[in-house]
């Protein structure tokens, strides 16, 4: 949500250079790259800081998280750039399977890295993807309901 608010009231406009816009379209942007990460690291520390969890660096695992949130992103975008959908547009002819890979890819990215990190063991890998899915579902609906974010 963090990130909508920076996009949406255009904080860092020197960063909104798009990292290919050929391969990613206009919207994958140097900002998110760079925010996202050190937004989640800090984050992650205040959490650590904050509480009895006593994570193990928290900045390192926040920052590669952030990258993993972002780098699984680039496929759907690289694939929608082949098929010809424009940046932030939907699917026309499989609306519902774009839909649900922009919902779940980047939870994809995230919870797969945590669990090669040995963070957690498959089955809770498992069980934080669709949490984090339906959490992603959630913040979306919201973002759109308080205008932060055009579409779902």
């Amino acid at each position: 949500m963090t990130h909508m608010v920076v996009i949406k009231r255009n904080y860092f406009p020197y960063l909104k250079l798009p990292i290919s816009k050929k391969a990613f379209g206009s919207n994958k942007t140097w900002r998110g790259f760079i925010f996202i990460p050190i937004a989640n690291a800090i984050i992650l520390l205040a959490i650590d800081l904050t509480s009895y969890l006593n994570i193990v660096n928290p900045l390192r695992l926040g920052l590669t998280l952030g990258i993993a949130y972002m780098f699984f992103e680039l496929p759907n975008s690289f694939i929608k750039r082949r098929l010809r959908i424009k940046s932030g547009e939907q699917s026309q002819s499989n609306k519902i399977l774009f839909s649900l890979i922009d919902k779940t890819d980047s939870a994809f990215g995230v919870n797969l890295i945590y669990y090669l990190m040995g963070f957690v063991n498959l089955k809770y890998a498992i069980v934080l993807f669709v949490c984090s899915s339906l959490t992603h579902v959630l913040m979306s609906k919201l973002l759109v309901r308080f205008k932060l974010k055009k579409s779902f």
